[in-house]
């Protein structure tokens, strides 16, 4: 087959289509991705064909629009300042390279609208990736959209959460997206935010059964197909050996670190994180590892405590396994390499569907919360102490881990979308 993959987004939106790509490659397929040309020589490493959309996105710009990372304002803000206003590039780009091509499948990030309409109009099957359960917007799942809402919901809480959200995205969005549609010659839609996860041909969740497990009222089309796994940067490669090599220090001595990072997105927005991580670790006598970025968020060498280093990158699934537990911001990809890790975690949302992610972990007895808004050394320091303390916490880290790393979600949408294909 000849399979076209397309995903916006960073790189926690990037690599489990990096994961897919690589399965269907080594099953002979052809596979090229359309994506944003800062991840060029990620998609290119891992053997796929890359396709440039648009020009190199700069995450700290983008991060830094008014409330693009806000509690209860971010998702919105996300989708009318970034999504909505390039849907139309987004559709002309996949257009032409889909004619190019000429694909026999799609697979698509839910958020790459202009994906859908090319297919739409081309004729051509689309499997939606959908990265995050609560993004399927199952009114009988106990999903948590924003800070303040309660962790573990009542039914009826998020069935009226889910109407107010399609109210609001109907009112705001249908009428500006319709105009686009129309420009194109494309009939109008309702509620397309929602639909594009689970009215669609093949819908692929790409999390964990034991994360979140089949609910009724999932997409007809839907297959949770587990975790997909891929974690690699070649740009940042030489960061992360020193950080492997401060692990190893750690590990001669016996005293694993904590672990903290905020991914690559809202870490542009991390203020004082770094400084509270490594007072939090002084506190608490322990080891750190701060996983920055970019050596201009972390604190000065001069001011971070004995036992506690400062490092841009390292893959996550070289560094979680042998730290004592990790804090990270509640990304999706972060929440896997988490989970597999086996390891106590706690989590810091500050935006999107990083609080279901918190409050799906905490409800596992995997992790502890503390809320962005909130995050100093002395609320991490007290999480991290109960966390810490907490041997229940660890013993199901472990079971959680084990359950977790015996998947392959890039298998089993390989065989999905293989499946699909076969009988059109």
């Amino acid at each position: 087959m000849n399979i076209l993959l397309t995903t916006v987004g960073s790189a926690g939106d990037i690599h489990p289509f990096v994961a897919i790509g690589r399965e269907l490659l080594s099953r002979g397929h052809a596979v090229s991705m359309l994506a944003n040309p800062y991840f060029a020589s990620t998609i290119t490493h891992s053997g796929i064909g890359f396709v440039p959309l648009g020009d190199e996105v700069n995450f700290q710009e983008m991060m830094r629009i008014p409330n693009a990372v806000h509690p209860r304002k971010g998702g919105i803000t996300v989708l009318r300042e970034l999504v909505f206003p390039n849907i139309k590039l987004f559709y002309e780009r996949a257009t032409e390279v889909m004619r190019e091509i000429r694909p026999d499948v799609v697979v698509g990030h839910h958020i790459a609208v202009g994906t859908s309409w090319a297919c739409e109009r081309l004729g051509v099957p689309l499997a939606t990736c959908v990265l995050a359960p609560a993004m399927w917007f199952n009114p009988l799942d106990k999903s948590v959209y924003a800070q303040g809402m309660p962790e573990n919901p009542h039914r009826w809480f998020t069935q009226l959460s889910l109407w107010l959200a399609r109210l609001q995205m109907r009112s705001q969005y249908d009428r500006p997206v319709n105009a686009i549609r129309r420009d194109l010659g494309l009939p109008p839609q309702k509620n397309r935010v929602f639909d594009d996860t689970t009215d669609v041909g093949l819908s692929l969740g790409m999390w964990s059964r034991h994360f979140r497990g089949p609910l009724p009222g999932d997409p007809a089309s839907g297959v949770i197909c587990g975790f997909p796994w891929h974690d690699h940067s070649p740009k940042l490669d030489l960061d992360g050996d020193l950080a492997l090599r401060y692990l190893d220090e750690c590990e001669q001595a016996g005293d694993p670190p904590i672990v903290f990072s905020l991914g690559t997105a809202v870490v542009h927005v991390a203020g004082g994180f770094y400084h509270a991580a490594a007072e939090a670790c002084r506190k608490l006598g322990r080891r750190g590892l701060l996983l920055t970025n970019r050596p201009e968020y972390a604190p000065k060498p001069s001011e971070l405590p004995p036992g506690v280093r400062a490092f841009a990158y390292a893959p996550f699934s070289k560094v979680m396994p042998r730290a004592a537990c990790t804090v990270h911001h509640g990304g999706v990809g972060t929440t896997a390499q988490g989970l597999r890790s086996g390891k106590p975690t706690v989590i810091v949302p500050h935006a999107y569907d990083q609080f279901d992610h918190a409050a799906r972990t905490k409800r596992l007895g995997v992790s502890g919360t503390v809320w962005a808004t909130k995050a100093n050394a002395a609320s991490l320091q007290r999480v991290l102490g109960q966390v810490l303390g907490d041997s229940q916490i660890a013993v199901r880290a472990r079971e959680m881990g084990r359950q977790v790393a015996a998947e392959d979600g890039a298998i089993v949408a390989a065989d999905a979308v293989e499946k699909y294909v076969s009988k059109r």
